[in-house]
């Protein structure tokens, strides 16, 4: 992998976290603008946890959070409303918080945050 594509996969897996991390109302306000489903901002996480894995510690346990979400057939955790009231979208927001705030107090070593972290409204 040359370092244009690792840095490529940083910034995809870094957008995709920070929109995980986001709060309820980013969440709403962005799959609003997005006009998706809120399970998109899990199928987004999911489509670059390959590409980050290895490089990231920590994205398995918020992928093992989606999943589990996605296997609970009891609650409907992919409305709007779940955004803000699910607890495993509330797992997910701190699991993706504390490897950005870990990644940030690193910067430079393993991850190249030259602009950390994106705003929201630059994910569409």
């Amino acid at each position: 992998m040359d370092q244009g594509d690792a840095a490529r996969r940083v910034r995809l897996v870094r957008e995709a976290l920070v929109l995980v991390a986001a709060s309820a109302e980013e969440q709403r306000a962005w799959v609003s603008r997005a006009g998706v489903g809120t399970d998109e901002i899990a199928l987004m996480f999911d489509d670059v946890l390959r590409l980050g894995d290895g490089l990231v510690p920590g994205l398995q346990a918020i992928d093992a959070v989606f999943a589990g979400m996605t296997a609970d057939r009891t609650v409907d955790h992919w409305s709007v409303a779940a955004l803000a009231e699910d607890e495993g979208w509330e797992r997910a927001r701190l699991l993706a918080r504390e490897i950005l705030g870990r990644q940030r107090s690193c910067a430079g070593a393993s991850w190249p945050f030259a602009q950390f972290p994106a705003p929201l409204g630059k994910l569409t």
